[in-house]
This record gives structure tokens, C-alpha cells and sequence, in this order.
């Protein structure tokens, strides 16, 4: 993206900003794996440059980069230590520079979910909101959708505007794209009546968590179906169920199409059409999976998601673990030159432990196997010591009677010891302060 200054959103000029950088992204696409990665490491470059000099944070942990020149040495770069959100609540005036050029757009608050524990504020710039805007707009070429069509999206808004029963319709969607409704909800509402606002808005797509369109599936397929029906389900903000997939396609016949992002990175990682790979946003976003020492994991293996945002010039985060895990692609795509995520497998106090003190992910823990055993709707398995789990459902799951000594024999064996599993119906299943849904939650991980 050059450095020309940022117009306001909305006019012509910054329309053409927006459809530049989409087109660039779509050129990256045809670049061999090496230029890709020239492409990159010249960004990474630049990150790094502008940070040392400019961020008193960053200038004492990026000495490495700088012992043999002016001029970053990336051969250095697995001796930054990483950046934590400990840091970010400790050090934030001091990681964000002292001056942001004006050509990158006037510097705005943004703030985590609040899903890890207390919402972080932070900065962000124009450039890396067009950035991440036009990662959206790869998504949604890549899956076909029709730019015209509404959308609705339900999701977790801070704002208190987006309630019902109107909640809020904006006149755009995608950027670059042409004018078309966008309808939001708050996720915070009962499941009824986010599905009778669905039905009245008819939208030809929807964004939300793929727990609420499971929920919706479930418990409100036909009317939706009859009044709704979107023909895309584009899941953000927690990890895709097998299940899931499996209810959505039954239920509405169409499709899950899962981006991976965060608040202070964008999209990370974008689900391949009729693959469950997801090619990593590398032109906007340089993504490590390291295991435990430190070092990179090898395909097929998984290790804690670390991250480099190029754009964000505001508020820098140059080797930051986020807190997810993730499992590398043992196969690299046959057309495009990015590489790509097997799995995301979400935080580690999201993975069971096993009695030889290893993780057992999500993807692992809800097999089909497990999935027979469980109530309908939404359900949350807590482990809350070695031996013990505690399995709660919600009232949509009334008349639920589970088989005790089935779903023992399942998690003693996926632990490989005795486990004591107490099941009980609860009020209400409660979702995060984000409005994240936990299928897996260990109060004993590391």
C-alpha cells in the first residue's frame, strides 16, 4: 500500500484506496511463494524501522535487529522477546509511538472482547483498517457472495446502539463493494427474538458465531428457512464445530465459512472454499507457530499463534502471542502461495488434560463420537480437576438424560485414566463478556 494520505471514508477517494489494495491482494495471489515472501519481509522491515525509531517500548527490544546496521537484520528477529498482553496493560503509552505520520489516518481507540480477562484498549490507524477491510473482501470473493445482497451480522457491539428490535442497518458491507444494507444485532439478546429479527431482515448472508447459527439451526431451521434462509454462514470470533458445520448445512443448506481475526490484527487467516485449510493473511499479518522453547513447529503440528501486524503503525505489536493455538497445513495449497492452518485450536485453557499433563483440543475432544453422547443445543464440558468434568446444558436441551457411563468411558479413554463426569441441566448456559460460546473449558491447564 503506498503512502498517500488518507482520505475520510466514504468519498471517491478513499473508495479507490480500498479497490487498489483489494487488487494488489488478488495480484499476491499469482506471485510465486519467493516473491511473497520478498513482498513480506520488506513490510516486516519497515514495521520494525518505524518501531525502533519511534517507539520507546520497542527501541531497547529490538537492538538485535539493529547490531550489524542501520538497517533490520530479520535474521534476528527470533530474539525479540514476544509481547504479551501483560505488556500491553503495563506498557501501552510506551509502545505506541511518540508520533504517527499523518499520511496513515488519525490514530483510533479499539478494544479487545474482554474474553481473557479485562478488555484492553489500544490504538489502530486507516491504513490497517483498510488493510483488514479488504482481507474481508478476499473472504468474500474467494466464497462467491454476492456484494449486492444484504447482510446481517450478530455479534458482540459495545456500543448499545444495535438492539432490539431494530438494531442498526448501515448502507455498506464489504469494502471496496458496492451499496448494500447491512443489518447488526447484538448477539445479547434471547435466541427468539434474534430469530425473528432474521427473518424480518431476509438477508442473503449471515455473520455471526458459529454457536448462534448452531442455535439458530437447531431451534428455529424452519422459520428461518422459510422467511431467511441465508445461503452463507460467515463464523467469526471462536472455533468451528464439526457439529456445527453439520447442523448449519442440514438445517439452511449452505455452508460455514470460518475467518480467523482478532481486534488487534484483523483477519489472520482466511478458510479455503471446500477445504478446511485456512491460508494465512501474510500480506498484512507475519504469523509464527512456535512451541513451547520457542521454535517454529513443523507442518502438522501445533504450537501458540504469534503475530506481527504490518500496518498498525499506531499502536505497534511486533511478535505478539496472542494466546491461541494453532495447527499448521501439512500440505501447502496447489494454487495460491500463502501458507495455511490446518486447525485453529483456540486458547489453551480451551484443550482438556490429559493424565500425562498434555493438551487434548477441541477438534479432538467433540469427535462424533462424543457429539452422539451430548444434549441438542449448546453444552460446556469444565474440567475442573484432573479425574473430574462437569457437563451443564441449557433449557433448550429439557428432557436431556445422559449416559453417565458412556461419557465416562469416552473421556477415560481420550484421557487415558479414570474420570468422574457430574452431569447437570443449568438455567442458563452463559456466554462470555464477548459473547463467545465455550464448548471446553480446563480450569486445570497450564
Amino acid at each position: 500500500m503506498n503512502n498517500a494520505s488518507m482520505p475520510p471514508p466514504g468519498n471517491t477517494s478513499s473508495d479507490r484506496i480500498y479497490q487498489d489494495y483489494a487488487a494488489a491482494l488478488a495480484g499476491c495471489e499469482r506471485l510465486p511463494r519467493a516473491a511473497l515472501t520478498r513482498h513480506c519481509d520488506s513490510l516486516r522491515r519497515d514495521l520494525a524501522a518505524f518501531a525502533y525509531a519511534h517507539s520507546p517500548f520497542y527501541r531497547e527490544r529490538l537492538k538485535p535487529l539493529f547490531r550489524k546496521s542501520d538497517a533490520p537484520d530479520l535474521s534476528a528477529w527470533s530474539e525479540i522477546p514476544l509481547l504479551r498482553r501483560a505488556d500491553l496493560a503495563a506498557h501501552i503509552d510506551r509502545i505506541n509511538p511518540e508520533h504517527v505520520p499523518a499520511h496513515l489516518g488519525a490514530p483510533t481507540i479499539i478494544r479487545t472482547s474482554g474474553t481473557s480477562g479485562s478488555r484492553l484498549a489500544m490504538r489502530t490507524c486507516a491504513l490497517a483498517r483498510i488493510a483488514a477491510s479488504c482481507m474481508m473482501h478476499r473472504m468474500y470473493r474467494w466464497h462467491g457472495l454476492d456484494l449486492s445482497a444484504p447482510l446481517a451480522s450478530i455479534r458482540y457491539y459495545s456500543s448499545g446502539r444495535r438492539t432490539y428490535p431494530e438494531g442498526e442497518t448501515m448502507r455498506q458491507w464489504s469494502f471496496p463493494g458496492p451499496p448494500a444494507e447491512h443489518h447488526m444485532i447484538d448477539i445479547r439478546h434471547p435466541l427468539a427474538q434474534l430469530a425473528e429479527w432474521l427473518c424480518r431482515r431476509k438477508p442473503g448472508y449471515l455473520l455471526t458465531f458459529p454457536s448462534l447459527a448452531e442455535e439458530l439451526a437447531l431451534h428455529h431451521a424452519d422459520e428461518i428457512c422459510a422467511q431467511a434462509s441465508p445461503q452463507a454462514v460467515i463464523a467469526i470470533s471462536e472455533i468451528v464445530t464439526a457439529k456445527a458445520r453439520q447442523r448449519v448445512r442440514e438445517a439452511f443448506g449452505c455452508e460455514i465459512a470460518q475467518i480467523y481475526a482478532c481486534a488487534e490484527m484483523g483477519c489472520i487467516a482466511l478458510q479455503w472454499p471446500n477445504s478446511a485449510d485456512s491460508l494465512v493473511c501474510e500480506e498484512s499479518v507475519f504469523v509464527e507457530i512456535l512451541d513451547e522453547d520457542g521454535n517454529a513447529v513443523g507442518p502438522g503440528e501445533t504450537g501458540r499463534v504469534v503475530l506481527s501486524s504490518f500496518y498498525n503503525y499506531a499502536t505497534p505489536f511486533i511478535r505478539y502471542e496472542i494466546g491461541d493455538y494453532a495447527t499448521r497445513s501439512e500440505t501447502s495449497h496447489p494454487h495460491l502461495p500463502h501458507a495455511a492452518l490446518k486447525r485453529i485450536e483456540g486458547r489453551r485453557r480451551n484443550a482438556l488434560t490429559d493424565s500425562r499433563g498434555r493438551p487434548v483440543w477441541p477438534s479432538t475432544v467433540l469427535s462424533p463420537e462424543l457429539s452422539a453422547l451430548m444434549p441438542r443445543g449448546r453444552f460446556q464440558i469444565r474440567q475442573t480437576a484432573p479425574a473430574q468434568i462437569e457437563l451443564t446444558w441449557g433449557p433448550e436441551a429439557a428432557g436431556y438424560a445422559p449416559d453417565r457411563i458412556a461419557i465416562e468411558a469416552y473421556f477415560a479413554r481420550l484421557l487415558r485414566s479414570p474420570i468422574r463426569v457430574t452431569p447437570s441441566p443449568v438455567e442458563a448456559l452463559a456466554r462470555s463478556s464477548g459473547g463467545k460460546h465455550e464448548p471446553v473449558v480446563s480450569e486445570i491447564a497450564a
